[in-house]
């Protein structure tokens, strides 16, 4: 099955959806991702709700990472109801939820059930390495 792989040149690559607020992170995130190589970013810019599951969809990612914040539309409900779209549309995407637990210990807690109840794959605190989020999301 050709979904969740982009032709790169002679060789075929994994395609990883970041929406972040922080632009300043998801082009860093990007960075590391296209130094190793394994996984090829697609950055998503703007605010819209619906940005992340129409990127997904558009390029069958196999790797979807999102920042979860108090700012709409990177809340936690709205996290949830962009992960059952893409689940529906993309169901072999892996899904990853990226939070600052240091300043929302809450939400970092309700990220941390949504992945023990198996809602999403992995889960990031925004204090980790890019080196060490980028190898992370590779494995997933």
């Amino acid at each position: 099955m050709q979904a969740n792989r982009e032709r790169k040149g002679a060789e075929t690559v994994r395609v990883a959806v970041i929406h972040t607020q922080n632009t300043l992170l998801s082009g860093a995130i990007s960075k590391y991702l296209r130094e190793r190589g394994e996984l090829l970013p697609q950055r998503v810019i703007g605010n819209s709700v619906d940005e992340p599951f129409l990127s997904c969809k558009s390029v069958g990612a196999a790797v979807l990472l999102m920042e979860v914040t108090h700012v709409p539309p990177f809340t936690i409900e709205e996290r949830r109801a962009t992960i059952a779209k893409v689940k529906s549309a993309c169901p072999d995407c892996k899904i990853a939820l990226l939070c600052d637990e240091n300043a929302d210990p809450e939400t970092a807690e309700k990220v941390a059930d949504l992945k023990k109840i198996g809602v999403i794959d992995n889960f990031f605190y925004s204090s980790v390495s890019g080196e060490y989020l980028a190898a992370a999301l590779e494995a997933m």
